[in-house]
């Protein structure tokens, strides 16, 4: 018996993969955005926690130090290979975007072309939790959104105003309240994803 339990006590990465559904929903929830994904998220992290917690208690009493260290080490693991793929360009929000890219194209030229400036358009990008849009796709022709708040002309913030009055639902701003912080990073020509931070994700 002791020689069993020995022969099984071996380091394996194989544990990062119990991690997987759970990060999963990051990039995939967005194909079908009608789901409840904060219940999901919410049984899949209990159903990993219970997993690995119960795996650890067993590999310990079976004082199997080695599946002990895989099991400590495989979040760190899993952390690093995203890193690595972002530092590379892959992360959610590009794949997604990747995928719907010429869709959100499409939908734009479709439009009305602007009376006088350059074409500005955004998207709801991700209104999962509790049903409150913190995260907009932007198209903004003049790439004006991404220069730091105040540096944009006045013929932008007019259009801007212009667009917001037409449609409020769809309304992108740079100054949302005291308690939020906003960031916009570019993700593709002339788009933009406008995030709002979480301490106003909170209705």
């Amino acid at each position: 018996m002791p020689e069993q339990i020995k022969s099984s006590d071996q380091f394996t990465w194989t544990y990062a993969l119990w991690l997987l559904p759970f990060l999963g929903a990051d990039w995939v929830y967005w194909l079908a955005p009608q789901w409840d994904w904060w219940t999901i998220d919410l049984i899949v992290f209990l159903a990993t926690l219970i997993a690995m917690a119960g795996s650890l208690c067993f590999n310990l009493v079976l004082r199997r130090w080695r599946r002990v260290l895989s099991l400590l080490t495989a979040p760190l693991l899993l952390l690093v290979c995203l890193q690595l793929l972002a530092i590379a360009g892959i992360t959610p929000d590009s794949v997604r975007f990747a995928l719907t890219r010429q869709t959100y194209l499409a939908e734009i030229k479709r439009a009305d072309p602007p009376e006088e400036g350059q074409r500005f358009r955004t998207f709801v990008w991700d209104d999962t939790f509790r049903h409150k849009t913190y995260s907009t796709l932007v198209y903004d022709e003049s790439g004006e959104i991404a220069l730091p708040k105040g540096a944009q002309t006045a013929a932008w913030q007019k259009r801007l105003q212009k667009f917001c009055s037409e449609k409020r639902k769809e309304c992108a701003t740079l100054d949302p309240g005291p308690n939020a912080f906003i960031s916009v990073s570019k993700i593709g020509e002339h788009f933009y994803i406008l995030d709002d931070s979480l301490p106003t994700a909170f209705p």
